[in-house]
């Protein structure tokens, strides 16, 4: 056997230990490749590194590198956070001056213009439909 077969399969287990402290399937996707390049020099017998391993190596590792993270990860839902969690909730309207605003968690919130009816009065409930860096679409509650 070479020392080939040795340093791949010595390359298996490294990228596997990266693998094991970076969790980003980057490292299993090279230790994959590295494996079915060990086993392809134990098969040929090959004593040299050859242009036909290194296509091993690049189309392996990049194709697992696609898809491992799709199939190996769940699918579950993002979590929402910041102003994405109140979206649907009611808020009673305040005025500032010549701007509406409504108060979320102890916070400000300005009215977007396109959002102000004539039917807005100070203490009517309004429905968060979206938010764009700061600025709420809201609409009146029935």
């Amino acid at each position: 056997m070479s020392n080939l077969f040795y340093i791949y399969l010595a390359s298996w287990v490294f990228f596997l230990l990266i693998e094991m402290l970076t969790a980003t399937f980057y490292g299993l996707s090279v230790s994959v490749a590295c494996f079915v390049l060990a086993v392809y020099v134990y098969v040929t017998g090959d004593a040299n590194i050859t242009v036909i391993q290194g296509l091993i190596l690049v189309v392996i590792s990049g194709v697992s590198a696609y898809f491992l993270p799709k199939w190996l990860t769940p699918h579950s839902k993002p979590l929402k956070s910041g102003l994405d969690v109140h979206i649907g909730q009611s808020f009673r309207l305040e005025r500032v001056g010549t701007d509406w605003k409504v108060k979320i968690d102890g916070v400000d919130y300005l009215i977007d213009d396109d959002s102000e009816t004539p039917d807005f009065a100070v203490g009517k409930k309004v429905r968060l439909e979206s938010h764009s860096s700061g600025i709420l679409r809201v609409s009146l509650s029935k």
